[in-house]
């Protein structure tokens, strides 16, 4: 009589490993992340960036999550945002929170918990970048915990600068992350002006394809529009471009949009905000729904508010619509399926409210 033998075997041995890596792929991100301590191979496979380009282009639809990357503790969460938007009070909490592995610039800090030395610069199709001082980036996937760092040691003064416009000193610099989809390549940018060389400009890019620096020379134009700004200008990548809100508080400036298309690279372009949100400061850039956004917090003599503007077309003006939340403060973080926003205001976790400003819920303890 022959032996089974098969109950000593592993998955691995029994299955080859193509066929192992279309199982894989269809599986969610969720359970990605709990998978991959099956095996070595199951680990090396989920963490290659191969393996996550063919996952996020196999995706029916895209996943919404919010990284939470704490200033002062390697405590790093997640929430899944459509859990959410579909959770009550009584489940909010176990259906949308994660812990996850901290980011390898926070994990670098572990001994100094209080000490902060990361910027977070981005994200892109499921990446993070931050910046950490003093002259690297990092490059980091929070599912696989895998990460890249980037030295930009032989751009001398960013340390300086970096600090500068973060701490609100002043400093002309861009930051920011995007995909080129024609290349099939990741793009850390930054934009300067060397204020010892006469205000000359710079537009240098990392490509994670090629591993190098590169400069952008006679084909890219530093815009006159890149100012001494007041606080650090997060990016966005959306819909093939890299954006940042041009908006320093200079209520005589008009405020705009840049936008760099990570493909055509053939330099800025602007895209025109309504021109009330120039009087407002600070303003940010978000996405929602699939549709560029700013937000402001608005003081009226009445009461408090806060303002959220949606292009609903993109780079159309005429399709600028504005909607009034009534808080103090609120940071709009994503739309539901319903239309509904979904964001942080001044109590102590996540609030929902409809387009005409009605307060739907509140997920007090989702972010504890």
């Amino acid at each position: 009589m022959e032996q089974n033998n098969n109950s000593s075997k592993s998955i691995n041995d029994m299955l080859p490993p193509e066929l192992i890596t279309q199982i894989l792929l269809r599986l969610s991100v969720k359970h990605l992340g709990r998978v991959k301590s099956v095996s070595k191979f199951w680990n090396n496979l989920i963490s290659n960036p191969n393996f996550a380009k063919s996952h996020f282009e196999l995706s029916l639809a895209p996943t919404h999550r919010c990284i939470f990357i704490p200033e002062v503790t390697i405590d790093h969460r997640s929430i899944d945002l459509d859990a959410l938007s579909h959770a009550t009070y009584a489940d909010a909490a176990a259906a949308t929170i994660t812990k996850i592995s901290p980011s390898p610039a926070a994990a670098d800090n572990d001994s100094d918990p209080d000490y902060d030395d990361h910027i977070v610069l981005g994200s892109c199709r499921g990446f993070i970048a931050l910046y950490q001082y003093p002259h690297f980036f990092v490059i980091w996937n929070p599912l696989t915990g895998s990460h890249r760092i980037i030295s930009c040691h032989h751009i001398a003064k960013i340390s300086d600068m970096a600090t500068n416009c973060y701490y609100s000193f002043g400093g002309e610099l861009l930051f920011g992350f995007g995909y080129d989809a024609t290349r099939d390549d990741y793009l850390v940018v930054l934009a300067w002006k060397d204020e010892k060389k006469n205000q000359e400009g710079h537009f240098d890019f990392f490509s994670l394809r090629s591993n190098s620096w590169s400069s952008f020379k006679e084909d890219v134009i530093i815009p006159d529009q890149l100012k001494r700004r007041k606080k650090w200008a997060h990016s966005m990548f959306f819909n093939g471009a890299i954006h940042w809100l041009n908006h320093d508080g200079d209520y005589d400036a008009i405020a705009t949009i840049l936008v760099f298309d990570t493909s055509k690279r053939k330099g800025f372009l602007e895209i025109a905000v309504p021109e009330q949100v120039g009087r407002y400061y600070p303003c940010h850039l978000t996405v929602l729904g699939g549709c560029l956004a700013l937000y402001y917090d608005k003081d009226d003599d009445d009461y408090d508010k806060s303002v959220i503007w949606v292009m609903k077309e993109y780079n159309v003006q005429s399709s600028w619509t504005s909607y009034e939340i009534p808080s103090s403060y609120f940071e709009p973080v994503c739309l539901s399926e319903d239309g509904d926003f979904i964001g942080f205001d001044e109590s102590p976790g996540m609030s929902k409210y409809n387009v005409r400003g009605e307060l739907l819920m509140r997920f007090d303890r989702s972010c504890n």
